[in-house]
């Protein structure tokens, strides 16, 4: 098989056309742009001699210097006429294809290399008549059968007639077995790289299950379903429930980190209220700062931005972003975590996380956000809170940044990411009761949301199909059908299944209404509800059942 390839430039004048060989394929393929070299008559590349031999004593002494100079070259020297067949040769030829010289002399060069015919001539001819050098990388046969891989530099000699071609051979068989080493052992190595990710990979899906179901059943425990608990079991509790959250964050970061090399990481996105995704993240943390006797303050601006993000994973970038910063504020620290509109991007909002602790030395300042990279002697820690966090942003359009120390101060750290401002979300209110229906509009409105009504289930359904509502919050008994049949219709239709609800009840639900709404991912509020547990309960709709945002 033959291609060729521009090859570097030669004092920036002369270009070659590279030809490769395979002696499997007796055929000339040629691949690519073609590109002009320096003329032969500018004087690279060429010789000058006289085809018919004299004998006078000038000339003969011009022979000897040409012999020499043949004899000399380092390469195996072929020269052949202009069908190429050799006629002279030096004798590092005749050491490499182990033929005496007389023998080599009027044989044909394609003879000598493996899948070569007479089309590599006209193929050369037709180079050096379009002024390009040719390099021919092939393999080399021997007399003895034997052979070597080559590379083979071709140009023209001037003579008085048609012209002479002149071979340079050279055995690369050395370069040829370090390549292949080479080859192997970085095939190796991207197996072992493979088999790693693979074992990691399985080991943080072995680790997600069951540290899910111990945040869930702590979670409840804190909410009195087993029963009401004292001071100490409490605060046992919410420490194994940090502990818990914080292990799920790094295993999620290295299952990421492994969907982000394989590009198969995909964001659910959805239109989220940012002030009460990022207080919600950052105040799970509050019981760890506590503990830590660190200050965890958290401001908001009055403005409600709302951001069209995968909520998971933005939060998880939060949770990253503070973990950080109790990590490296000593006790009596303070933490600050600050929401506002960007500076420098009005259609942004921006997320600052600031604290007063030792910093990050100005050597590692550019690596932190590098995958694996830890700062100093740091123990804990797997080097890829901050690099996912980044990754995750960037996927949403936006950017992280870290200064150390924040401007204005002399140590610390500051963190901050930005990310677009999307439309506020619709929500859908489904409920038949007209007081109910205009207290819930009413909170719902002042967050910022735009609000939608219907008050039957048939009503709610044909404005599902039309407009499309990001968050459906639904009245379990409705006037012409059960809020469990509407759910089924919801998210039996592909074009509306992911749109979350969220259900309210004034009574006990049966075990099977119970069931549907579990398998659907349903959250419930009953009524009479509070605004606080109704704005929760719409975050945490979005959120999908996240774990860590089932808070106590």
């Amino acid at each position: 098989m033959q291609k060729q390839q521009a090859s570097p430039n030669r004092g920036d004048l002369a270009r070659t056309m590279r030809i490769e060989l395979d002696d499997r394929e007796h055929k000339i393929r040629q691949n690519g742009d073609t590109v002009k070299i320096m003329l032969p008559d500018q004087g690279i590349g060429t010789t000058s001699f006289q085809q018919n031999l004299r004998t006078s004593a000038a000339e003969q002494g011009y022979l000897s210097d040409y012999q020499r100079l043949l004899q000399s070259v380092y390469d195996a020297v072929l020269i052949t006429d202009a069908s190429g067949v050799v006629r002279e040769c030096n004798h590092r030829a005749e050491s490499f294809f182990r033929y005496p010289s007389d023998e080599l002399l009027g044989m044909r060069v394609p003879r000598l290399i493996a899948g070569a015919d007479d089309a590599v001539i006209g193929t050369i001819r037709k180079n050096l008549i379009e002024h390009r050098y040719t390099l021919i990388e092939g393999t080399c046969r021997r007399r003895d059968g034997s052979s070597f891989p080559s590379e083979i530099a071709v140009n023209r000699l001037d003579t008085e007639q048609e012209g002479r071609l002149c071979f340079f051979v050279r055995d690369i068989s050395i370069r040829k077995r370090a390549q292949d080493a080479l080859e192997e052992a970085i095939l190796k190595l991207e197996q072992h790289d493979r088999n790693r990710s693979q074992f990691i990979s399985n080991v943080s899906h072995e680790l997600r299950t069951p540290l899910t179901s111990m945040i869930y059943a702590i979670n409840n425990m804190l909410r009195g379903v087993t029963g009401v608990l004292n001071d100490d079991q409490t605060r046992y509790l919410e420490m194994l429930l940090g502990d818990s959250r914080r292990l799920l964050v790094t295993v999620n970061d290295i299952l990421d980190l492994r969907k982000i090399e394989n590009q198969t990481l995909t964001l659910v996105k959805a239109r989220m209220p940012f002030g009460r995704l990022v207080q919600g993240s950052a105040d799970s943390l509050q019981v760890q700062a506590e503990q830590r006797g660190i200050t965890l303050d958290v401001t908001l601006d009055e403005k409600l931005w709302f951001v069209n993000c995968d909520a998971q994973k933005i939060e998880r970038v939060v949770l990253n972003l503070v973990g950080n910063a109790l990590k490296f504020t000593a006790e009596g620290g303070h933490i600050w975590v600050r929401l506002k509109e960007d500076p420098a991007l009005p259609d942004y909002v921006r997320v600052t996380v600031d604290d007063d602790g030792v910093g990050i030395p100005a050597k590692d300042l550019a690596r932190v956000t590098e995958r694996y990279y830890t700062v100093g002697e740091q123990p804990s820690g797997s080097g890829l809170g901050l690099a996912i966090s980044k990754e995750i942003i960037q996927l949403h359009s936006g950017s992280l940044e870290v200064e150390s120390p924040p401007p204005g101060v002399a140590h610390g750290t500051r963190i901050w990411f930005r990310l677009p401002v999307a439309p506020a979300p619709a929500v859908l209110i489904v409920d038949d009761e007209p007081g109910v229906c205009e207290k819930l509009s009413e909170q719902v409105s002042r967050q910022g949301y735009r609000v939608l009504c219907a008050a039957t289930g048939e009503d709610a359904l044909r404005r599902i199909d039309t407009e499309v509502p990001d968050v459906v919050v639904l009245d379990m008994s409705l006037p012409d059908m059960e809020g469990s049949e509407v759910i089924i219709r919801l998210k039996s239709d592909a074009a509306t299944g992911r749109i979350p609800v969220l259900a309210m009840t004034g009574a006990p639900l049966g075990r099977n209404k119970e069931d549907i709404l579990r398998n659907f991912g349903v959250n419930i509020i009953s009524k009479p509800w509070n605004e606080a547990e109704l704005l929760d309960g719409l975050v945490n709709a979005f959120l999908g059942g996240l774990p860590f945002a089932q808070r106590p």
